[in-house]
């Protein structure tokens, strides 16, 4: 099912029979008609997903290779869907390879290449990109600056990037060439603020419910949380996967993505001392009206949560992760005990914490941590 128990099933070898019954009529012109009954559920016209969007699309290369075997287009078509349903890098880079080679073969026959070969093209080389800058080296990182490039490049020939987009993979590279030489010199608002441009345009272009726009809110969320923006990128979170639930369903891919970002985001992590160094635990709930705080951990990566234990410690002795959403008490000035707001910043000297307040009238100010408490639960907006 392309949706879950909710929309009903069909069997695989039936969606292949009914994709290969829709090409049989196709006009060699129209290349979307020829490839739509593969990515494209007939019933609620949504892409396939997970597992289902794997298997059709090594149907539609074994499909391709049987009925078009010299057709090179064709086969670039069903790669690139292939290329689109995997997920692991290791996976992806034999596609990768396979489609630049195409493309290769494709511009020594035909210099003019149609937009959509170059989209393709340009779409591969920023996979490469990725798998290279994913590498943490040095060499991967100049491979990553190459990549970038040329997926920089193609796409502004082509016209398909907008001034978001551009600034966007402009960061991209300029972070690829700062890793080469050891730095990183792309601060995180600079970061936030290109995707939150990205994820308006994704609206406006379109709506909220696609999976463009998901993906572009996902990531807009997660640089919010990089910058320490702790409730805002909850509060998205949770925006995200309600639409998620209602236009997606609980099944789908994006539901289950998102819902994994909203669980991590609602985790409180905060730092308990352990001889020379610190270790990251996960707080619960607090006790004895905040003077105590149940956590869980030690976290270890990857995480094992059958080997935490649960255990409960003075609250001064345990220290918030930056972005983390506190609300403020006890203190003198009184208009702001109560109020909610994040830890953007810590004096490594007094242990004051850096308070920005969800209400925009209430200027930041420096806050003891005797002073804060997590908030658990960030309540909805009046």
């Amino acid at each position: 099912s392309c949706r879950g128990e909710s929309a009903g099933f069909a069997h695989l070898s039936c969606t292949v029979k009914y994709a290969e019954h829709k090409n049989q009529n196709w006009n060699s012109r129209d290349i979307d008609t020829f490839v739509t009954p593969w990515e494209e559920c007939a019933n609620c016209h949504q892409n396939h997903q997970n597992e289902l969007a794997l298997d059709l699309a090594n149907k539609f290369v074994t499909f391709v290779d049987r009925k078009y075997p010299h057709d090179q287009l064709m086969r670039l078509e069903a790669l690139r869907l292939k290329l689109g349903a995997l997920e692991h890098v290791t996976e992806k880079k034999a596609i990768v390879y396979n489609i630049i080679s195409i493309v290769r073969q494709i511009k020594a026959e035909t210099p003019s290449l149609h937009e959509h070969i170059l989209f393709i093209e340009a779409m591969t080389y920023e996979n490469l990109g990725r798998i290279a800058f994913a590498e943490g080296t040095k060499e991967g990182a100049k491979l990553a600056v190459a990549y970038f490039e040329k997926f920089r490049d193609i796409n502004k020939a082509i016209g398909s990037f907008t001034d978001a987009s551009i600034a966007t993979i402009e960061n991209i590279i300029a972070a690829a060439k700062s890793r080469c030489k050891g730095s990183d010199s792309v601060s995180r608002e600079k970061w936030l603020a290109n995707n939150q441009s990205l994820y308006k345009e994704a609206i406006k272009l379109s709506g909220h419910g696609e999976t463009f726009t998901i993906n572009a809110g996902v990531n807009y969320a997660n640089h919010l949380k990089k910058a320490y923006h702790g409730i805002e990128a909850e509060r998205l979170f949770t925006k995200l996967a309600a639409t998620c639930h209602r236009v997606h369903g609980p099944d789908h891919s994006n539901t289950h993505r998102v819902e994994f970002h909203l669980q991590l985001c609602k985790m409180r992590v905060v730092a308990r001392k352990n001889g020379d160094g610190w270790e990251a635990f996960q707080a619960l709930r607090y006790a004895e009206d905040g003077k105590q705080c149940v956590i869980q951990g030690p976290i270890a990566e990857p995480r094992n949560i059958q080997d935490e234990k649960i255990i409960t410690v003075a609250s001064d002795d345990i220290i918030l992760k930056l972005g983390t959403p506190v609300v403020c008490h006890g203190l003198d000035t009184l208009h702001i005990n109560g109020k909610i707001g994040e830890l953007r910043s810590r004096d490594k000297k007094t242990g004051n914490n850096e308070v920005h307040f969800e209400d925009e009238d209430v200027a930041p100010c420096s806050v003891y941590r005797g002073n804060i408490r997590i908030l658990f639960e960030i309540p909805d907006h009046e």
